[in-house]
Order: structure tokens, then sequence, then C-alpha cells
């Protein structure tokens, strides 16, 4: 039981080492998730999640941001608001990911 779990535990450190908190994890999913639906997440979309204080959910989403791990597009209707979206290189290593646990 437990060498399935140490095995998926090594290949998130090795492919994903700089999500180191929780809130990181569920900021990824959600973004991705909305991303993947075609309705993209905006900030104030995120902070309505409640994934965390909002403080803590904008610095979080910076340093996913200042990595290169999420994308902020501006809207084309309103230059003042911009889209979320997860590098396609996180995404890929996420269907590596899943593809590891159904094997599992």
């Amino acid at each position: 039981m437990f060498q399935p779990l140490r095995r998926l535990q090594a290949f998130a450190q090795e492919h994903f080492p700089c999500l180191v908190s929780p809130i990181d994890n569920a900021l990824i999913i959600e973004i991705g998730y909305y991303q993947e639906q075609g309705r993209p997440l905006t900030l104030k979309g995120l902070l309505l999640l409640k994934l965390g204080a909002p403080a803590t959910v904008r610095r979080r989403l910076k340093r996913l941001v200042d990595l290169g791990l999420v994308h902020k597009r501006r809207a084309s209707h309103d230059r003042r608001l911009f889209y979320l979206e997860i590098d396609s290189s996180v995404r890929t290593r996420f269907a590596k990911y899943l593809k590891l646990i159904s094997r599992l």
C-alpha cells in the first residue's frame, strides 16, 4: 500500500518542487479546471473560491506567476481584466501524474 504512495510522492517532488503549500496545489488545480471548462478564472473568481485568506491567495498566485507556472492574459474587451491560465508544460506534467495514478 505504501510503495505506490512513495512513487507518487517521489514523482511530485521531482516534477513539482515549486508547489510547496496546499494552496499552491489548489490554485493550480482550480485555474486548470476552469481553463479546461473554457471559462478561465479572473483574480476575483479565484478569490471567491475561498481557497485561503485573500492576501495569501494573492501572494501564492504572484509566486506561481513569477515562476512561470501560471500566466495572466489580458481580456480583449476590458484591458483592466486578466484571465489566469496554466502553462502548457505544467499541464503536460499533470497529465503524466494522472497516468501514474491510474496505473497504481
